[in-house]
């Protein structure tokens, strides 16, 4: 039986002022106006990928979007299950729940597979809220420290700085918007970061895939 995290109340504070934050900077960040910087990466079959530079890391946000035949509560079900991200991220080795602190508020860990046999995968702990404001759902995460999961052996710790999903309600379905930023630590060859952040930015086109075979819709 998995060991239940305990949290006092002083900590699920910190946690919903580090997620409130963190929706707030999503929110910022997440519109293609000029001062977010976003340059267009692929648009094909209605999905579209935006990608901006991180001065910091050298690396990319990565921004995927496209619309979905799917109510926002079909959709939830799927990004409930934490572990599916195993089936339709394809950078997804291992996702689990940790706890459910509140139906809006969880910490889940996720690690991010090998690439190219010498780059080692990233895992990560991230702290989740949902929030809902009229026709939109925002899911956004960070990554946190937390004592009881230390970093997986031959893996490195990363950061994710934000990520998560914006779902509006929209005629016939959901228009889909999922966004990352984040350090992988340490060195990573210029091919890993261009696979990396083109995969994250297919996240939302791989998502629709996984629930039409769900669905077992065409």
């Amino acid at each position: 039986m998995i060991q239940q995290e305990q949290f006092t109340d002083e900590q699920i504070q910190q946690y919903d002022q580090q997620a409130d934050q963190a929706i707030q900077q999503f929110q910022q960040i997440l519109p293609l106006i000029p001062e977010n910087k976003w340059e267009l990466h692929s648009d094909k079959n209605g999905f579209k990928i935006h990608l901006r530079p991180d001065k910091d890391t050298g690396l990319n946000f990565s921004r995927g979007e496209g619309f979905l035949p799917y109510t926002i509560d079909q959709i939830m079900e799927v990004l409930n299950q934490v572990e599916n991200a195993e089936k339709f991220d394809e950078l997804c080795e291992k996702a689990s729940l940790i706890q459910k602190i509140r139906d809006d508020l969880l910490i889940f860990y996720q690690r991010l597979k090998d690439m190219f046999i010498v780059v080692s995968g990233r895992d990560f702990v991230i702290l989740q809220k949902r929030h809902k404001n009229g026709n939109q759902l925002w899911v956004v995460g960070k990554s946190i420290e937390l004592a009881s999961r230390p970093p997986v052996k031959g893996k490195v710790r990363g950061e994710l700085k934000l990520g998560g999903w914006l779902l509006e309600e929209k005629e016939g379905g959901t228009q889909v918007t999922y966004m990352t930023w984040g350090d992988p630590k340490g060195n990573l060859p210029a091919k890993a970061v261009n696979f990396a952040s083109s995969a994250q930015g297919q996240v939302v086109e791989r998502l629709k895939k996984f629930m039409d075979q769900k669905y077992g819709k065409k």
